[in-house]
């Protein structure tokens, strides 16, 4: 019987579906248990033509059995609905109400919800094909007819009938809803399950994930070692997942420069962290080992750093890299020697309304077709100038009665109107602005935001 019942279901099938097949089954297999449980009584009282209805019945319970086998779900439900329908009308048609078995359409219309719970025309239809047939009966049907009157053993055996049909309609009712009560607290029993082994796998990944960022936090400068060769600076970086793609960078030379870039490394979240690694490294690598301090030739030896890095593979060609604002700062003499790749360098010099653009060049760090070297460019400054160095996290940041983009228009905007205040009010009215430009839409990218005051 647990074979039968299982007919069709598969673990291939999604849990609705081996739920609505297990359903079809059982309504199958107990159709043809009351049928064929009642052929002693056809045979006792001699009604013969009642065992064609029983074959019928029979027959079409086992075409579901073979559609569901072979995997022609939604057809057997179709052929299970329309055949119940038809029999059971034709049946009542046939011998009149006192057999009851026009109650049997508002059990179709039970299964109906749910066999075809996805399909709201097919649904519908069936369901109003059911119950238009089931008040069709009651308001027109007679209680015997010709045939169930025409003799005193035939009336007596139809009332016999049609109280073990009102027998029948409660025990399927009952049936029907353990049956899919007992399915959905399965189902559920498995959600939960699944839930908790989600929840513990989440824990392993989100554990990860924040040890990564403590490794990743330990290669980031301390703010103390900014502040001791930067002291009039602030650093608003905001990862948008744990771990970012996003990067800040200082080293301190022995001359008293300070080599200071804002980095986006390609993506974020894990890859971008990934790659950030090895960016972060092929600077070290580029100052240290090579000897290098223009911030172009810097550029052009970590791009063939990064390129050597991301040696192609069975899966394609690597171009991961970033996009860099890369500066060597002389605070004696106030000279900024900057390059950029995709990122600019903004100046607003001191009591000016205006912000200077050194506008970078439109290449990555990466491997490139036709890869041009970086432009050194050497900007003089004064007492009380501000730059700013900055991924585009921000100005792409959504948010804003109409959720548009925040562009860098806004952001030239804000900063010529705070410039002049502390660095440290600066990074709190920037992030305030920020905030309140997100609103509760969530942040798109990582925010790697800097501001130097010479």
């Amino acid at each position: 019987m647990k074979n039968i019942l299982h007919t069709g279901i598969s673990s291939a099938n999604d849990e609705s579906l081996n739920r609505k097949i297990k359903l079809s089954n059982l309504i199958a297999i107990f159709t043809c248990t009351v049928c064929l449980g009642l052929v002693p009584m056809y045979l006792y009282f001699q009604l013969y033509y009642l065992m064609c209805i029983t074959v019928l019945t029979v027959s079409t319970s086992l075409i579901c059995f073979m559609l569901q086998a072979r995997k022609k779900h939604q057809l057997g439900f179709i052929v299970l609905t329309f055949a119940m329908i038809f029999i059971m009308s034709a049946i009542s048609v046939v011998f009149g109400q006192i057999v009851n078995m026009h109650f049997f359409l508002l059990c179709i219309c039970m299964t109906t919800t749910v066999l075809f719970d996805t399909q709201k025309i097919l649904r519908f239809f069936i369901f109003s094909l059911a119950l238009t047939s089931f008040f069709s009966l009651i308001f027109f049907l007679p209680y015997t007819t010709g045939f169930t009157s025409s003799s005193d053993l035939i009336v007596q055996a139809m009332k016999i009938f049609g109280y073990l049909n009102y027998l029948v309609i409660f025990a399927f009712t009952g049936i029907f809803f353990t049956s899919f009560v007992q399915q959905i607290t399965l189902f559920q029993k498995k959600i939960l399950s699944q839930n908790a082994v989600l929840e513990q796998k989440n824990l392993q990944i989100t554990d990860s994930l924040k040890y990564a960022k403590h490794i990743q936090s330990a290669i980031l400068p301390p703010v103390s070692t900014i502040k001791e060769y930067l002291n009039e600076s602030f650093i608003l970086y905001k990862p948008k997942d744990i771990v970012a793609g996003d990067f800040y960078w200082l080293h301190p030379k022995e001359d008293g420069q300070v080599l200071f870039a804002a980095a986006d490394s390609t993506g974020h979240g894990v890859p971008g962290a990934m790659v950030s690694v090895v960016c972060t490294n092929a600077l070290n690598q580029a100052v240290k080992e090579f000897g290098l301090t223009a911030p172009g030739e810097i550029l052009d030896k970590v791009r063939e750093l990064v390129s050597d890095g991301f040696q192609q593979n069975e899966s394609g060609e690597v171009k991961d890299g970033m996009d860099i604002s890369l500066c060597l700062i002389d605070r004696t003499q106030r000279i900024v020697k900057w390059a950029g790749a995709n990122n600019p360098l903004w100046i607003i010099r001191e009591n000016s309304d205006d912000l200077e653009i050194i506008k970078p060049d439109k290449q990555s760090v990466s491997k490139t077709d036709n890869p041009k070297p970086f432009t050194t460019h050497t900007v003089y400054l004064n007492s009380g100038d501000c730059f700013y160095l900055f991924t585009d996290g921000f100005a792409d940041q959504f948010g804003g009665s109409a959720a548009k983009k925040y562009m860098q228009k806004r952001i030239k905007k804000l900063l010529l109107s705070i410039y002049k205040k502390t660095m440290s009010s600066q990074k709190r009215l920037i992030n305030d602005n920020l905030l309140h430009w997100m609103g509760n839409l969530e942040q798109v990218d990582d925010i790697c935001f800097i501001g130097v005051k010479l």
